[in-house]
């Protein structure tokens, strides 16, 4: 049981642009794959943005969408309170994987057990990121190169 960040990001960290329509600044149908085999049949944590961004929940999972405002979707379970929800997972036998967006990340970092990275070649276009600044608690446990992409894996060191 563990709280998992998953997350594709270019070599300057970045994870999201306004401009494409599924939010995604670049297209990677191996990262693509990599992120379905991972999360089907998980429970996977969105923000509000990045859920609108998909427009729908992804097939074969639970969806769980942070949001300050009332969502009207019986499709997807809706969380006011990210911290009593990360807690929650904490302490259960489910493992729940966070997908973005940034701010979201962001929170759910102090309480993430792994990080699970995709770094896309290049440099691309787009305005949101990784905070990057938090991952010192967090060191490299697997590395693999595919064709299209690094797949790394961080822990948390335990202090």
């Amino acid at each position: 049981n563990m709280i998992a960040i998953i997350v594709a990001m270019d070599q300057n960290g970045l994870i999201g642009s306004n401009n494409s329509n599924n939010g995604i600044p670049w297209e990677n149908k191996e990262d693509l794959q990599h992120f379905k085999k991972t999360t089907t049949d998980q429970t996977i944590l969105m923000g509000r943005t990045t859920y609108e961004k998909i427009g729908e929940p992804l097939p074969n999972r639970k969806t769980i969408v942070l949001s300050s405002m009332t969502m009207d979707d019986p499709r997807v379970e809706i969380c006011h309170n990210l911290k009593e929800l990360l807690e929650k997972y904490k302490s259960s036998k489910e493992t729940l994987y966070i997908c973005g967006g940034s701010s979201v990340y962001k929170q759910a970092m102090e309480y993430a057990d792994e990080l699970i990275i995709s770094t896309i070649p290049g440099e691309h276009k787009g305005n949101a990121y990784f905070p990057m600044e938090l991952m010192s608690s967090f060191e490299l446990k697997y590395f693999k190169k595919m064709k299209t992409f690094i797949l790394e894996k961080y822990a948390r060191v335990k202090q």
